[in-house]
């Protein structure tokens, strides 16, 4: 890797405890450059301690073992996007291909607990989008974020995951081969140094990094009290787009695009409205004056948002994936990974019991 002595400085202060963004800004905007805040790190940083030269090459060295990469402040591929924003990520860490972090992209948010139909609508959203140019960007979560990463690899286009935890964390476990194909066909990142477990207070920050990355945001299903109100939030601070998908004010995971919806996002049906509104290039925000900007984001509990995130997806099993849109039953064979048998069995209960309900076209909704 390409080491000078300025990038070596901006890794210390970058990985040292106690500094963040806008503390690693304040300490360089008083000391000029970040090497002449290492040279004289007491009068600038005060008490905080400073990491070690051999700490930051050992973590270099872990990346480029194992084809891993890291972008800093400063670096010819550092993403565009974050030139204005107040809390940009000093460093990112990879793997993949780094060149997708300044490709125009479009995120892309939701439930964990996504409905069969909410899941095929994301992936196929995503496909559209990639195919007219677009990069898509997500969490790599289950549910919403995984249907968004599958669309963009389906068009055979990027897409560009945001994790918590460190690069080389798998998480979710039974993401193992959708993170593979991933970094084989776009780029996994993360501002956490290798080998770092997440914890909650990591998914906010990588939030920020979802939305800060983007020209615009889409809010697919998701609670009143979702992380993707987070994203949302952030966003709209950063003078990004936000998009929702409305749904039924009887699902729950219908909440958080409705509320957004009422407080003046851009309602969304299909890729075309996103592809007539997202625009050219990133603007500061205090240049955007779109009408989003000023939507009130209240309310929303960042460290219950956070925690949610590890917690285990409730076992819904096929009524969880019945929303009030139909759905056939090869969806939910495919979204399930259940035999078509299985299925049919399990609705047919589901019918019996007043839980879900055959629609005369064959497509299965929940009661």
């Amino acid at each position: 890797m390409n080491l000078s002595a300025e990038r070596l400085a901006v890794l210390r202060i970058a990985r040292s405890g106690g500094v963040g963004p806008v503390t690693y800004k304040k300490i360089v905007s008083k000391s000029g450059t970040p090497l002449h805040a290492v040279l004289e790190w007491k009068k600038f940083a005060g008490e905080k301690i400073l990491a070690t030269e051999e700490s930051v090459l050992r973590e270099l060295e872990t990346l480029e073992k194992n084809n891993g990469w890291c972008v800093c402040v400063g670096d010819e591929n550092y993403p565009r996007a974050f030139e204005h924003l107040p809390d940009a990520p000093v460093v990112l860490c990879g793997l993949g291909d780094a060149s997708w972090l300044n490709t125009r992209q479009v995120a892309v948010v939701g439930n964990r607990n996504a409905s069969a139909a909410g899941l095929q609508w994301t992936r196929e959203l995503a496909s559209t989008l990639v195919a007219n140019g677009l990069t898509i960007t997500s969490g790599l979560a289950r549910g919403i974020d995984s249907a968004a990463h599958r669309g963009a690899l389906d068009a055979h286009g990027g897409t560009v995951a945001v994790v918590a935890g460190g690069v080389n964390h798998i998480y979710p476990p039974e993401n193992d081969k959708l993170r593979a194909e991933i970094i084989e066909h776009g780029c996994v990142v993360s501002e956490q140094p290798w080998g770092m477990v997440p914890v909650a207070s990591f998914f906010p920050r990588r939030n920020r990094i979802i939305a800060g990355l983007s020209l615009g945001l889409v809010v697919s299903e998701a609670s009143r009290e979702s992380g993707s109100l987070i994203s949302a939030k952030c966003a709209l601070e950063y003078g990004r787009e936000v998009w929702a998908v409305p749904g039924s004010p009887t699902d729950p995971r219908a909440g958080g695009p409705n509320w957004l919806l009422k407080q003046g996002a851009t309602l969304i049906e299909n890729a075309a409205d996103i592809l007539q509104t997202v625009p050219r290039d990133f603007l500061p925000p205090a240049q955007n004056h779109s009408r989003n900007h000023s939507l009130p984001l209240f309310g929303v509990d960042e460290e219950e948002a956070a925690a949610e995130e590890l917690a285990p997806t409730p076992a819904g099993g096929l009524a969880g994936m019945l929303g009030r849109t139909g759905v056939t039953v090869d969806v939910l064979v495919r979204q399930s990974g259940k035999p078509e048998a299985a299925i049919l069995g399990e609705l047919v209960e589901l019918e019996l019991m007043g839980h879900a309900v055959r629609e005369a076209d064959g497509t299965w909704r929940t009661a």
